[in-house]
């Protein structure tokens, strides 16, 4: 179940169903609304009055016998539904309370407490949707229920819509819980909003609880992100710590993981190869060491020791040859070291094992670009390109290889198809401009390369290629613009500096031409595209208590 707001005692519980509103309404009053007159001519019968004072004294069991007999009396009372729906919750006869609330708004389109209610109960059952759209009745029939802002944060947050979560908690008054899972899940919001401070407030929060192993290693992660290593790696150690003198090996493997990604990787090397020592067994050989094998070669990498990298990464790729990041990793090392042949060969044998995985095809094609086999990666990127691929992935890497054998009115022509399969996208506009400049068709590059900035106006690849291509056909105050941007978007960008001299002495302006004038080694060209992607790295683990949930 999600994580809910813990309320102690009878008066928290009505509060919490919404019963009782503090500051707002008395439990039998009208939420500040006008009654309407078909209200005012229903009186409060003696099953409503004794139904509401049991509920009062915490007996649920005797205020429904009440409440049902009230109901009888007055069939067409609103009240009466909503308020025995709060039983029926309170029992946890859930089905049956949802019709109570739904009664209760028939006969009263405008109770905002029956949509309250309704949607903090399908809330508890986790009934996203319904929830979201009674929440949202109910804060329009009474903007300043706090409750109802309060619940639809909570929806909106478990739906992970997190900037609407954090406007309704926002216009609510009511005090955020102190609670792991809740708080977790504020941090994680934060996050995907890049409000990397209130996330790193909150997380700061959650590490001062009493946090289970799980959540403890769900909030060590979050540190990481807002980069408070050392807050992370303490509470996994103290975590750690925890498991006594035959501690937990996934407490243990967090901890070496919480280093490799706060970029300890000496640390990280040290304490995996510590573990993989004294666990050296076959128990352990037999696929529980696998994720070890993959950090210390990850580690190993990092650290520029390359042939323990790539042994310790060949041993995960061995003991699991049925998952394909492991052989990703160890081809992403072996093609850093320029290793080709041993990539394309270690790259087939995760293909008998997985034939069916895209990563691995696509990282083919790009071991045999690499190695210069371009025929052979034109048939892998062709074939993924053929089977539909709907990223543009395969088409980037298609284009790449016909650039390298001077087929780049083709390569335009492959781009431009697939911009029309699957949308305008960045690296398709980028690529495509790269290609009609190669062919010498520079007038329509400057048009695919505006489309790429468009996409991503924050690339200086795309701002120094579409600067080259105007300066090429005679457009020197556009280049500028764009050259300037291109340095400013990448300080250290020597082509950019050196075109802008370039264009600056067209234009005339000697002293401009001057202060651009560089003399340092040409600038490396502008990225193609990583087709060799990072380091798969390993998940954090959980204690077992938490994997059976």
């Amino acid at each position: 179940m999600k994580s809910k707001p813990r309320f102690l005692g009878f008066v928290s519980c009505l509060w919490a169903t919404g019963l009782l509103l503090p500051a707002i309404s008395h439990p039998w009053s009208d939420n500040n609304q006008q009654r309407t007159p078909h209200e005012e001519s229903i009186s409060q019968g003696e099953s409503f009055k004794k139904g509401l004072s049991l509920l009062k004294e915490d007996r649920p069991e005797a205020a429904l016998i009440e409440l049902t007999a009230a109901e009888r009396e007055n069939p067409n009372d609103p009240r009466i539904h909503n308020f025995r729906g709060i039983v029926l919750a309170r029992l946890g006869q859930g089905t049956e309370a949802g019709a109570e609330y739904q009664e209760a708004i028939r006969l009263d389109p405008l109770m905002e407490d029956a949509y309250r209610n309704l949607g903090y109960l399908a809330w508890t059952e986790h009934n996203l949707e319904r929830a979201r759209e009674a929440l949202v009745r109910a804060v329009g029939l009474s903007p300043k229920d706090s409750f109802a802002h309060y619940y639809l944060g909570r929806v909106q947050l478990d739906g992970q819509f997190y900037a609407d979560a954090f406007r309704e908690l926002q216009l609510s008054d009511v005090p955020w819980p102190r609670e792991p899972g809740f708080l977790i899940q504020a941090a994680e919001g934060y996050l995907a909003l890049g409000r990397q401070e209130e996330a790193r407030k909150t997380l700061q929060q959650s590490a001062s609880l009493l946090l289970p192993d799980a959540q403890s290693v769900r909030v060590a992660a979050l540190l990481l992100a807002v980069r408070e290593n050392d807050d992370a790696i303490a509470l996994l150690r103290k975590l750690s710590a925890r498991q006594g003198p035959a501690r937990a090996p996934w407490a243990e493997f967090d901890v070496a993981l919480a280093h490799l990604s706060a970029r300890r990787y000496e640390e990280a090397a040290d304490q995996v190869q510590d573990f993989i020592s004294a666990h050296h067994s076959t128990r352990w050989e037999s696929g529980q060491i696998v994720p070890w094998w993959s950090l210390a070669g990850i580690a190993y990498a990092r650290l520029g020791q390359g042939d323990r990298a790539v042994d310790a990464l060949q041993r995960a790729a061995a003991l699991a040859p049925d998952r394909e990041e492991h052989w990703l990793n160890l081809t992403r090392e072996l093609m850093e070291l320029s290793r080709f042949a041993e990539a394309i060969s270690a790259l087939q044998d995760g293909l008998a094992a997985s034939p069916k995985s895209y990563a691995l095809h696509l990282r083919l094609g790009a071991a045999d670009l690499a190695a210069g086999h371009y025929q052979e990666a034109e048939t892998v990127f062709r074939d993924l390109v053929e089977a539909g691929d709907p990223w543009p992935t395969s088409y980037i890497g298609l284009a790449q290889v016909l650039l390298r054998m001077g087929r780049a009115e083709e390569a335009a022509s492959e781009l431009s198809a697939a911009e029309q399969k699957l949308g305008a996208m960045f690296l398709l506009s980028y690529f495509r401009g790269l290609s009609l400049d190669r062919a010498g068709k520079r007038e329509q590059a400057i048009p695919a390369f505006q489309e790429a900035i468009r996409l991503n106006p924050g690339s200086a690849e795309a701002h120094l290629e579409m600067g080259k291509t105007e300066l090429s056909v005679g457009r020197v105050n556009d280049a500028i613009v764009e050259l300037e941007e291109a340095l400013h978007l990448g300080p250290g960008n020597v082509q950019a500096r050196r075109l802008l001299s370039q264009a600056y002495r067209r234009a005339g302006d000697a002293k401009r031409a001057a202060k651009y004038a560089e003399t340092s080694a040409e600038a490396p060209p502008a990225a193609e595209g990583d087709l060799l992607g990072d380091f798969v790295l390993p998940d954090w683990q959980m204690p077992e208590e938490s994997k059976r949930d």
